[in-house]
C-alpha cells in the first residue's frame, strides 16, 4: 500500500513538474515574440485603411495567437480601433505578416478619403500611433507604434 501511495505521489509531482515546464516554455516563447508594424496602407478592395504587422516567433515552441487589438491615435485623439480576432499558430522560428483592418470613426474616414482623392492642398501632418496588445495563449505582448506622418501639398 505504501509503495502505491509513493508511486501516486511521485507521479503527481512528475505531472505537475511537466506542466510547470510546459508553461514556463510558453511564457518564454511569448516574451521572445517580436511584433513590428511594417506598413500602413489603403486596401482599395475593402475600402479600409490597413496596418501590416509582422510577428516573428524566434523560439523552438509553437505559439497560438488569439487576438490583436489596439487603439489608433491620430494627433493625440483616439480615432479608430483594430480588433483582429482570427486565431492562428506561429510555428517555431516562423515569421508571419498579418493585414489588420482599421475601424475608423467618421472624422478620420473623411480626412483619409480627402487625402486619397487629393482634396487637400494645405499641409496635413500629425502623429499616427498604435497602443494595444497581442494576446497569445492568455498572455499579452504590447503592440506600440508611433510615426510622424506628413502630407504636404496634396493634389486638388
Amino acid at each position: 500500500m505504501k509503495s502505491n501511495k509513493a508511486l501516486l505521489i511521485g507521479g503527481g509531482i512528475a505531472a505537475a513538474s511537466a506542466v510547470a515546464f510546459f508553461l514556463l516554455q510558453k511564457r518564454k516563447t511569448i516574451k521572445a515574440l517580436n511584433v513590428n508594424v511594417t506598413k500602413i496602407d489603403f486596401n482599395s478592395a475593402t475600402k479600409n485603411v490597413v496596418v501590416f504587422v509582422r510577428l516573428i516567433n524566434p523560439s523552438n515552441t509553437s505559439l497560438s495567437v488569439n487576438s490583436i487589438v489596439a487603439n489608433v491615435i491620430w494627433k493625440g485623439s483616439a480615432g479608430a480601433t483594430i480588433d483582429y480576432r482570427i486565431p492562428f499558430v506561429l510555428k517555431p522560428n516562423e515569421e508571419k505578416t498579418i493585414e489588420l483592418p482599421i475601424k475608423l470613426n467618421l472624422e478620420l474616414i473623411k480626412i483619409i478619403s480627402d487625402l486619397i482623392f487629393g482634396k487637400f492642398s494645405e499641409a496635413i501632418s500629425g502623429k499616427f500611433e498604435l497602443d494595444g496588445n497581442v494576446n497569445a495563449e492568455g498572455l499579452v505582448v504590447p503592440l506600440k507604434y508611433s510615426k510622424d506622418i506628413s502630407f504636404i501639398n496634396a493634389k486638388k
